[in-house]
């Protein structure tokens, strides 16, 4: 078994082994949205789609002057043309240029990573799209005066049909020209923010609610994200936990703030902790009750201790409330030694539908250092809970989710582990599964062979190893041709 795995590791990859310039070439030939895909496979695969970018020079200016105007001749045309066409770069001197990239599904990309930023200012951001937005308050007294004239910002005779927008690594220079750019999309449904540095701030603004996927990652000053107008199926974000606020002003404000989001995919990458101790935990809330729907969802051991756990002692989640759509699911946790699986068992008890379950072991993972006091604001808490005394609750085992008789996880297929300290750690939490929801679902392991996983097993004399005092399960290394016929990869982990 071991030679085979050995002679396996020894066989190249052809494909990587190729020249750039022959990947460059052979990328040319793909659509837009496969080319784009290549900069996943690895490291040296991430800009080689933009390599044969014509490249053209300039000031900063002059780079949304050459946006716009390529913006303008956007057509589906450009699908099956090669990368000449898909976008360009522009070469501000001295190694700084910005790539722009767009393709047939109306997707744009600005990417600034490489350009040079002299003075990264912190910023504070307002993004303005699909139209402006109006409070009800705003028309409250229209019927009160016909006559009176209402001044609005008037749309651009040509607004620009962008689906998808995805920023890199804007900074305090480039964020008003994209703002005063992004005033002219109105059909804006998906919008990434990536690597922002300087950004403290967000607050983005939808007229007509048709962004319906956000996704922020790693703008590590980021401390506060303002959604106004938006009911959004999909948030994605890493980084920080932040203030949320949903909603604005006016009449309307609190149903705004718990109908903003109707989400069936979260990722709530939180693992570094929050952005400081004033966070306040009231938007979370409007998050978490609009996840009632969810699918897909990626959370933190941290995050539920802190947050969700005091929220299910009261109403409206004291009543009931369980994840019944949830089908996959990314746990992340942060034990260094032994593993302690009572908040992920507390937690699995509200995904009763749950087929998919993946718990990574990240050792940078935040944990809280002072047990006693809760890393964030929670003004919604009544005077007679005090944090301890939550604590206390989740000591015993997390008890108050045993308040309601739930149903069993009989559709568990698969669960996938990562980072555990070692196989007696895995085969314990296997074990606490078939206690707590009496399944043995299929259970993988990472190995250390190439194109290889760990099976967890069970012998089949188990009641002789039984009566030796032995364990009756055991790891096996496993070759496999494709990883996804056993485990799909959850879709969270590919950012």
């Amino acid at each position: 078994m071991n030679l085979e795995l050995d002679f396996q590791q020894r066989n190249d990859d052809i494909i990587s082994s190729m020249d750039d310039d022959i990947l460059c070439h052979i990328i040319s030939f793909l659509p837009f949205k496969s080319a784009v895909q290549t900069s996943f496979l690895s490291t040296r695969w991430k800009d080689l789609w933009k390599r044969n970018f014509p490249v053209r020079k300039g000031t900063i200016d002059d780079a949304f002057i050459a946006i716009s105007s390529f913006l303008h001749d956007f057509s589906d045309q450009y699908s099956q043309q090669p990368t000449s066409n898909w976008g360009f770069q522009f070469n501000f001197g001295k190694g700084s240029f910005l790539s722009v990239a767009g393709g047939h599904d109306k997707a744009l990309h600005l990417d600034f990573s490489n350009v040079n930023h002299e003075f990264p200012w912190r910023f504070d951001w307002l993004l303005k799209i699909n139209g402006p937005i109006y409070d009800w308050f705003d028309f409250w007294w229209l019927d009160l005066d016909r006559n009176r004239q209402i001044h609005t910002h008037q749309p651009s005779p040509f607004p620009f049909k962008i689906g998808t927008l995805h920023l890199v690594s804007v900074s305090y220079l480039s964020s008003g020209s994209i703002s005063s750019m992004i005033s002219n999309f109105k059909f804006l449904e998906s919008l990434a923010i990536e690597k922002c540095n300087g950004l403290r701030s967000l607050q983005i603004e939808d007229g007509h609610s048709g962004l319906k996927k956000l996704t922020i990652l790693d703008c590590q000053q980021l401390e506060s994200l303002h959604l106004k107008g938006h009911y959004l199926k999909s948030l994605r974000y890493r980084g920080k936990l932040l203030s949320f606020k949903c909603g604005g002003r006016g009449l309307f404000s609190i149903w705004t703030r718990y109908n903003a989001f109707n989400l069936v995919d979260a990722m709530l990458d939180f693992r570094q902790g929050p952005a400081n101790s004033k966070t306040s935990s009231s938007g979370f809330k409007s998050i978490f009750h609009g996840m009632k729907g969810v699918k897909s969802l990626t959370l933190c051991r941290w995050v539920f201790e802190a947050l969700i756990c005091p929220m299910l002692l009261l109403p409206p989640f004291s009543w009931g409330f369980q994840l019944n759509q949830l089908i996959e699911f990314w746990w992340i946790d942060n034990s260094k030694e032994r593993y302690n699986s009572n908040a992920l068992i507390s937690f699995l008890k509200l995904c009763p539908q749950l087929r998919r379950l993946y718990i990574t072991i990240d050792p940078k993972s935040y944990k809280r250092t002072n047990t006693t006091q809760c890393p964030v604001e929670f003004p919604e808490l009544p005077r007679y809970y005090s944090f301890p005394d939550l604590l206390e609750l989740r000591r015993l085992d997390y008890s108050f989710s045993g308040l309601l008789e739930l149903p069993r996880l009989g559709d568990l297929k698969v669960v996938k582990l990562e980072g555990f300290p070692n196989e007696k750690e895995e085969i314990i939490l296997a074990k606490r599964l078939k206690q707590e929801f009496n399944v043995e679902p299929l259970v993988i392991a990472k190995s250390n062979y190439l194109n290889c996983v760990r099976l967890l097993v069970k012998e089949a004399d188990e009641d002789e190893l039984l009566k030796e005092g032995k364990d009756s399960y055991k790891f096996i290394e496993t070759r496999v041709e494709h990883l996804y016929d056993l485990c799909p990869k959850h879709v969270h982990m590919s950012f």
